[in-house]
């Protein structure tokens, strides 16, 4: 089984149009989702290693919000979302307008409660186009949601996903508001079987 480090050039150009695509129907899912007009900056897809993760998250101890889901159906995997805490915070307050939060985050369980929400939203519409160009059923879990430094977190979710490999497809992107940049990372790691059908589904295999 080939893990994402062992592609070709072509296979890997595959893979990032697809993160493009999955990226660009996350953020139609967050404009209805806030209720306002979203653009988009042009999504900068990479295969990357574990070990860069954390600092195009800013760094090892830059403090984060991280949202982790399992990928499940017939592909399986993982999925992430990193957030800073500015865009945290902007999106706390698109959300709940009378929100007081400030950094260092402290949230409560509502605020936590909608964060996990738009999380599960943007998972799901990022996943539900893969779905559809692949044409393979595929769904996330319930989110979890962590604060804490990226290197930290990045840590904790590499060691519940076992054996898959030591390299992640990332999608880069900028939401903007209007108002203020809302910058996010975007991480999925299919695992090798699922890998293999994404890869034959979309003829590069």
């Amino acid at each position: 089984m080939r893990d994402l480090c062992t592609l070709n050039q072509k296979q890997l150009d595959a893979l990032r149009e697809l993160g493009n695509i999955g990226c660009g129907n996350a953020a139609t899912a967050l404009a209805q989702f806030l209720n306002r007009r979203i653009s988009m900056s042009v999504p900068n897809a990479q295969i990357l290693p574990f070990s860069k993760v954390a600092e195009l998250a800013g760094g090892p101890e830059e403090r984060v919000m991280g949202i982790y889901l399992r990928v499940l159906g017939k592909i399986k995997g993982s999925f992430l979302l990193l957030m800073p805490e500015r865009t945290t915070i902007r999106m706390l307050k698109i959300l709940i307008p009378t929100s007081t939060v400030e950094i260092p985050l402290k949230i409560n369980d509502f605020e936590r409660s909608c964060l996990c929400e738009m999380g599960n939203i943007l998972a799901g519409s990022f996943l539900n186009a893969l779905s559809a160009i692949v044409n393979v059923p595929m769904f996330n879990s319930i989110p979890s949601l962590a604060f804490d430094m990226a290197g930290a977190l990045i840590d904790s979710v590499i060691l519940g996903m076992g054996d898959v490999g030591d390299h992640v497809l990332m999608v880069e992107t900028m939401f903007t508001d209007n108002q203020e940049n809302l910058k996010m990372h975007i991480f999925l790691l299919p695992d090798p079987v699922s890998l293999e059908l994404i890869l034959s589904a979309i003829g590069v295999n």
